[in-house]
Formats: structure tokens, sequence, C-alpha cells
């Protein structure tokens, strides 16, 4: 009884075939037209990342035993758009900043700006006086 259900369910079932299935792997010209895609996205997001016109270094805390954090324009994020914080290369209170669209390095202490245009580095607390 087995063998006839079996033989019934392989007559009236729908015929299986590959044609509806995409092939696992690309193509050689695929892989091609996605290597161009992306190195067209690394060019095209170096490009896209402009430099403020000012960057604050607001704060900085230096542990021991655990990571160091710092805030530049009011974010603890140390790749920020435009320019990335370089942690590993502080050197007592001094923060370098690398700028991506010049390839500059700035090196700011907590409570400085500097204005991206002209360079001019200032501190915060004489920002604060002159308007008093």
């Amino acid at each position: 009884m087995n063998i006839y259900l079996l033989i019934l369910l392989l007559v009236f079932s729908p015929l299986v075939t590959a044609d509806g299935l995409q092939r696992l792997f690309t193509s050689s010209q695929e892989r091609s037209e996605l290597e161009v895609n992306r190195n067209k996205s690394k060019n095209t997001s170096s490009k896209a990342h402009k430099s403020p016109s000012y960057i604050t270094l607001n704060g900085l805390i230096i542990r021991s035993n655990q990571a160091t954090t710092v805030w530049v324009n009011n974010s603890n994020e140390i790749y920020q758009e435009g320019f990335m914080v370089k942690l590993n290369e502080i050197d007592k209170l001094t923060i370098p900043i690398f700028l991506s669209d010049s390839e500059r390095v700035i090196s700011l202490k907590p409570g400085q700006t500097v204005n991206i245009l002209d360079g001019k580095v200032t501190d915060s607390f004489k920002k604060n006086s002159q308007h008093n």
C-alpha cells in the first residue's frame, strides 16, 4: 500500500525544475561591476567628509585601567565627519586631530577651539572673558 501512495504522489506532484533558482556565485562580469562600485563609494565617501569650520575639544578623561574618553564638538565619537581623533597619540593633555580633507593634524588641549580656515587656536576661557 505504501508503494502505491508513493507512486501516486510522484505521478501527480508537479515537476521541480531549477529554472526559477538563481545562481549562488557571481559571474566574472558581476564581480568586476561590484569592484567598480565598491571603489566609487570609497572615492565619493572620502570627498564627502568635509571638515567643519571649527573644532572644539570639550573634554578629556584619561584612565590608567580603562579606555580614554574624549569629547570633541560635544560628542565622544572619535570618528566624526571631516576628522578623527588619534587617541593612541595623546601626549599628556594634547590631543592630535586628523583632518581628512587636507590630511593635516591639529593638536588641541581641553577647552581649545581651532578655526580650520586660518588655523587659529583660541581658549574657551578667553572667549568668555572678552564678552564680560
